[in-house]
């Protein structure tokens, strides 16, 4: 009789492949949101160890997989890529987990019950389980919205009728 459920020990690698990935995105953000420690790390003249001794300081519960992680960037002298080894660390999780991501710009605020719906469009459109919708505010569209998927772009804004409207004329 066999069993089709992951083994134990293929449930705590998938989990901790999330867990780094959230833990790497902590770090870059921390790196990202303050200007002299987002310069510290680029600095060459900066030793790895200092570098690495600062980010176990701030963060002293990272997990074996990331502080292994660090010791490999550390090695390398790469401890200044951490922001962008996140991002694209994490496209490839949304990637696996079928996330999409899309921008949204409108005019206005969204009400509850239409963003509800407008999610829910989405994921039919865009055929997965979950949508990240980023959402901007733009007055220059007057009215309406604009989608941006991918490399497609659906305007709805009233900035597009009146920019054909003026075409024409």
């Amino acid at each position: 009789m066999s069993n089709l459920s992951p083994e134990p020990q293929e449930k705590t690698i998938s989990a901790n492949v999330f867990i780094v990935g959230e833990e790497l995105l902590l770090l870059s953000s921390t790196i990202l949101s303050s200007k002299k420690l987002n310069e510290f790390y680029k600095n060459p003249t900066y030793s790895e160890k200092q570098k690495i001794t600062l980010l176990k300081t701030i963060f002293p519960g990272l997990t074996k997989a990331s502080k292994a992680f660090l010791r490999v960037l550390q090695e390398r002298n790469h401890l200044y890529l951490i922001p962008e080894i996140a991002e694209e660390y994490s496209k490839i999780l949304l990637a696996f987990k079928n996330v999409k991501t899309v921008k949204l710009s409108t005019a206005g605020f969204l009400e509850e019950s239409s963003s509800k719906l407008m999610l829910d469009t989405l994921k039919k459109v865009t055929n997965s389980k979950s949508i990240i919708l980023n959402v901007f505010y733009d007055p220059r569209l007057l009215a309406g919205l604009v989608i941006e998927y991918k490399s497609k772009l659906i305007d709805f804004s009233i900035l597009k009728e009146f920019s054909l409207l003026f075409n024409e004329i």
